[in-house]
């Protein structure tokens, strides 16, 4: 996954998607023991990325994406501070 967001994630693939095809999206949180799958189409392709509108969530899709997105962001900050070792 290139962005996950909480309505319309970007992706990216070999395979070209074409506007309106269905799909589901499976999310995988190690060491959270979450994992689920959201529904949706996607929206729009260009250069082998395209965005994906997800369908309605449950309550427990909606809890996982938003988890995700979360664990996503702080790994993202976190990834300087490692490449570069930490100061003290």
């Amino acid at each position: 996954m290139d962005e996950l967001g909480v309505s319309d994630p970007l992706r990216s693939c070999a395979d070209r998607r074409r506007p309106g095809a269905r799909l589901s999206v499976a999310i995988n949180l190690p060491g959270r023991y979450l994992e689920f799958e959201i529904p949706g189409a996607v929206t729009w392709h260009l250069d082998g990325q395209f965005g994906i509108s997800f369908d309605y969530q449950r309550a427990r899709q909606t809890y996982g994406l938003v988890l995700a997105t979360a664990v996503i962001s702080r790994d993202a900050d976190e990834a300087p501070i490692q490449a570069r070792g930490e100061q003290g």
